[in-house]
């Protein structure tokens, strides 16, 4: 039952059978292979090296094959493996010691000097080889005698489950904003040496990240008072290394090294359709990463193309900020809102222009946490009321297509007045500025001091103290009786709830019950985070018959790390 990992470990998998690892009188003892990821794998080979031990002038073959032997595997660090790797282990199970879930080989009368375990087919990431006990010491406990091992060789065919590409950084030259991406993808089955078409289980996505200097990653030394700060690579490499400086913390020593979020975004959402648009902010610098995954051994997807939409600034700054209407200089610059209360609030929006070569913008979309309505528009210097020339609503917000554009010689200001409400801890008045007649190229807003009479200098608002209490809100179970006979006239009932202040999404049920208690009929779960819901009923029940007339309760049950809740709502179902 040992647990260590030693460097001569490694002679077994170096891919030279004349070096090896030689074990004597061991009272136990397994080897574990991790291939880094689950791979296509059908056999498992092993064997001694060739000639004779120097140890005991005995030819190793067929004195050190390993005469009992146990072979299993695991598809992830679960189980046992996750508990050696994360605390250490005492085996405690019966038999040799250790073993991982999905037995692949035992024998107990191994004469093979090249030994071979075949096995269907499958993914698998690790492997252990336990070396069964095949004698006994004077005391009378089991051992392994001895033992060789010059290779453990792992074969496989077929595609492994995922593939992961990341590029260099790539330096564009200029700054630029980030369009849509389009990107042509193919899928294709091996048939013996052919590959053939296919509309196998495949899949290929496409993340970004832009960034303003060219490397995502921040490296940082120490100043004479112990703090951070920040380096450059270069730098960093010259500072002694962290496994020789201990606890000290002084100037001469390198620091930690971590993502750049000042100057680099996150890693878009994965794009897999040709046209979306990963809806970045402006860089100079971009980073791809490719993610193909098959769930089919002999099926694979194949990236043919892919361009990614870039343009000129609109503005060399977009920066905005947002308020309480009546609260326009909110304490500590944090504007706090109550949830599930529609809010009025004042958004200003301005643009910089460091050269009149810049085209700015005729349009702004409003992306708020929940549903938004748009109250005024007002622009210039100073500022007064214009109408839009359109409004066009969104789920989430909105978008204006302004009077006259924002541009080096014109406006470069405007606020926005809008309602909106929140439902969660906190939330983004995200925006975006473009050109009417390139609504693909667009410009996020950042947040920022805007002007003297808005004090927030940021997009972002909290809930309040004062906010609701509880995760479930009341239900909206339609207005009167809900009459489902078919004439088109309030054929359907909309049972709509709200959820607050969920920061990771939970489990809903939503379902209708007779008043002794028995389910009519249940909508199927479904995962959903903080905000305004419903589900549609059509009156009849699980087998698909219209309910009787009769008083029903509507009832919403959210589990969350809190516990659960639930809410009934009474509805009455006439013909």
């Amino acid at each position: 039952n040992v647990l260590y990992q030693a460097t001569e470990s490694f002679l077994f998998v170096d891919g030279d059978p004349t070096t090896y690892i030689e074990r004597r009188d061991l009272d136990g003892i397994f080897y574990t292979i991790d291939l880094g990821t689950q791979v296509p794998v059908e056999r498992f080979v092993f064997f001694p090296p060739e000639g004779v031990s120097p140890e005991s002038d005995e030819p190793f073959r067929p004195n050190y094959i390993l005469k009992s032997y146990s072979l299993t595997a695991a598809k992830a660090e679960t189980g046992i493996m996750q508990e050696e790797l994360e605390r250490g282990f005492v085996w405690r199970g019966d038999g040799p010691c250790c073993p991982l879930a999905i037995p692949l080989g035992y024998e107990e009368r191994n004469a093979d000097a090249v030994t071979e375990i075949a096995f269907p087919t499958q993914y698998l990431r690790f492997f252990r080889l336990i070396a069964i006990p095949d004698g006994f010491t004077l005391y009378g406990d089991p051992i392994v005698t001895r033992s060789a091992f010059a290779e453990m060789e792992i074969y496989g065919r077929g595609f492994a489950p995922q593939a992961t590409y990341e590029s260099q950084v790539i330096d564009l030259g200029r700054e630029v904003n980030f369009g849509q991406v389009r990107l042509a993808v193919s899928k294709w089955r091996k048939d013996g040496e052919q590959l053939l078409p296919s509309d196998g289980p495949t899949r290929a996505q496409v993340e970004i990240r832009t960034g303003r200097d060219d490397s995502p990653t921040a490296y940082f030394g120490f100043d004479d008072l112990g703090a951070h700060i920040e380096v450059t690579k270069k730098q960093w490499d010259r500072l002694i290394p962290l496994e020789t400086r201990g606890a000290t913390i002084a100037v001469g020593f390198r620091g930690p090294v971590a993502e750049d979020l000042e100057n680099w975004s996150f890693w878009s959402l994965p794009l897999e359709d040709s046209g979306q648009h990963p809806r970045l902010p402006w860089g100079r610098y971009f980073q791809l990463r490719v993610q193909l995954a098959t769930d089919g051994l002999w099926e694979f997807a194949r990236l043919d193309s892919l361009q990614i939409e870039i343009a000129p600034l609109l503005a060399d700054r977009v920066v905005g900020e947002i308020v309480l209407a009546a609260e326009p200089h909110p304490q500590g610059g944090q504007v706090r809102v109550p949830t599930g209360t529609k809010t009025p609030f004042t958004y200003d929006l301005g643009v910089e222009f460091a050269s009149a070569d810049r085209v700015g913008c005729d349009a702004v979309r409003i992306s708020a946490p929940a549903e938004a309505t748009f109250r005024y528009l007002e622009m210039g210097d100073p500022l007064s009321a214009v109408e839009p020339d359109s409004l066009l609503r969104e789920e989430s917000g909105f978008v204006l297509f302004l009077p006259r554009p924002l541009q080096p010689s014109g406006d470069q200001r405007l606020r926005i007045g809008l309602e909106a409400v929140l439902y969660g801890e906190a939330g983004e008045f995200g925006g975006e500025v473009f050109n009417r007649h390139e609504p693909s190229l667009l410009q996020r807003v950042e947040g920022g001091d805007v002007s003297a009479e808005l004090g927030s200098n940021q997009l972002l608002v909290v809930a309040s103290a004062t906010s609701k209490d509880g995760v479930l809100g009341d239900i909206e179970a339609g207005s009167g009786a809900f009459t489902p006979q078919g004439d088109g006239v309030n054929d359907l009932l909309s049972i709509q709830y709200t959820l607050f202040r969920v920061r990771e999404s939970s489990q809903v049920q939503v379902g209708l019950y007779a008043l002794d208690g028995r389910p009519v009929w249940q909508a199927p779960p479904s995962v959903q985070g903080a905000g305004r819901h419903a589900v549609q009923w059509d009156g009849r029940d699980a087998a698909g018959q219209l309910v009787r007339p009769g008083v029903y309760l509507a009832r919403v049950e959210v589990e969350t790390d809190q516990g659960r809740a639930v809410r009934l709502q009474p509805v009455a179902v006439i013909y």
